[in-house]
């Protein structure tokens, strides 16, 4: 099928997805979790993918590498955009060290779980397939808290705080993929240029500060709305596409450059505006390509899935009690309190995706463990996505936050 009728079809696929919404009163709370985690546009990928109806071929899928690196470098910007300081300063600095402390946590403990099982079953060197592994197992969405807390109506300091983690521990599984890019560049992409991981680390610092940089050069005239569009739009392909062409980290280098507008640009604010109102149609049309990429090709991915998924529960659990002590006075936690950062959306599957786009060309060996490594990530991430609600349910209600009677009976939108 022509490429670019394969854009239009997977545009207007995120176009009317976005549009997707059930009414809280007609739909029980568990078919809106599975809609809201995407499941049925991984499915619609899965279905246009190369192993059902042909659409979303290999060929056509590495032809959309373009449209692939605005969806990840989107997710990027965005996501560096968060990260100023009027943003940080708006909570006590122990609600920071809470959401990062417990994510590095996390990737400790997923990378020890991976080690043990690659190393006791796999002769394979996969280190770095483990590690990218453990960066996904950091990150978590705050899109299940709100729906739970819309659905129940919760308020209070500790639904503030899982609010505030979720949308901030991704930083720390962006930037450990960003050292695993820079750490296994030359390993992985033999004839490379002999740099070492502090060398590329820099350069993808580097280069995220310079199309940040690049930003605020072009915004110092001011800037309509469509323009400040395009203007994105170009700075995004155009900074994802060099992290490609560098075998680096997309995501990173474009959250680097989120970070320096979010800082030192007066549109940041338009800026981010810009972004978000396509947030949804792009993560939707990632979904659908994630969904294309899957390939069920060893009986290891249900093993491997059940170790991640019960890794990273162990993981948020353990990273929650070790970030209650670093927590500000005054606020008591519930031992469950990491449980309720379970949930992990979409930035996780844009770390698989990009480390897919990366290191699947470099031959079939490789091939193969990095294809078991996508699948387990997005079987994975569906799960974590599906139970995450309820966990966070769980622990508002043991935190005094959420009305019991509606926790219990469901009155308030699960009939």
């Amino acid at each position: 099928m022509n490429p670019l009728l394969v854009v239009l079809l997977l545009a207007l696929i995120g176009l009317l997805g976005a549009q997707l919404t059930f009414a809280r009163h007609q739909v029980p709370l568990g078919p809106r979790i599975f809609v809201a985690v995407g499941g049925p546009f991984l499915l619609v990928g899965f279905i246009l993918g190369p192993h059902l109806l042909q659409i979303l071929t290999a060929d056509t899928l590495l032809a959309l590498t373009p449209l692939l690196a605005l969806g990840l470098g989107w997710v990027g910007v965005l996501f560096g955009l968060q990260l100023d300081r009027e943003h940080l300063r708006q909570f006590p600095p122990g609600y920071l060290a809470i959401a990062w402390l417990q994510a590095a946590v996390a990737f400790g403990v997923v990378y020890l779980v991976g080690w043990l099982i690659i190393n006791a079953w796999f002769s394979l060197k996969l280190d770095a397939i483990v590690l990218a592994a453990a960066a996904t197992a950091c990150v978590s969405t705050p899109a299940a808290i709100a729906l739970i807390s819309n659905t129940y109506r919760t308020r209070g300091r500790i639904t503030r705080l899982l609010f505030y983690a979720a949308s901030l521990d991704a930083a720390v599984g962006i930037v450990a993929l960003g050292l695993i890019y820079a750490g296994y560049h030359s390993r992985l992409l033999g004839g490379g240029v002999a740099l070492s991981l502090v060398e590329w680390f820099a350069i993808s610092v580097l280069l995220g500060f310079f199309f940040g940089v690049l930003f605020l050069s072009l915004t110092r005239i001011r800037t309509r709305s469509q323009e400040l569009v395009l203007l994105l739009i170009g700075l995004v392909l155009f900074a994802a596409g060099a992290a490609f062409y560098l075998s680096l980290s997309p995501l990173f280098v474009c959250m680097i450059a989120g970070v320096v507008i979010g800082n030192l640009s007066p549109l940041r604010r338009r800026a981010y505006a810009a972004l978000s109102q396509w947030e949804q149609p792009i993560y939707i049309m990632l979904l659908v390509l994630a969904g294309a990429l899957l390939h069920f090709s060893s009986w290891w991915i249900v093993p491997l899935v059940a170790a991640y998924a019960g890794g990273r529960l162990l993981a948020k659990w353990v990273g929650g009690l070790v970030a209650t002590r670093a927590g500000p006075r005054g606020l008591p936690l519930p031992a469950s309190f990491g449980l309720a950062l379970t949930p992990q959306g979409g930035i996780s599957l844009a770390m698989a995706i990009s480390f897919v786009l990366v290191y699947v060309p470099l031959g079939p060996e490789l091939e193969a463990a990095v294809n078991v490594f996508f699948a387990t990530v997005v079987i994975a991430v569906g799960i974590s996505d599906l139970i995450g609600p309820f966990l966070v349910r769980g622990v508002l209600e043991r935190a005094g936050e959420l009305d019991r009677r509606l926790a219990h009976t469901g009155a308030a939108t699960d009939r």
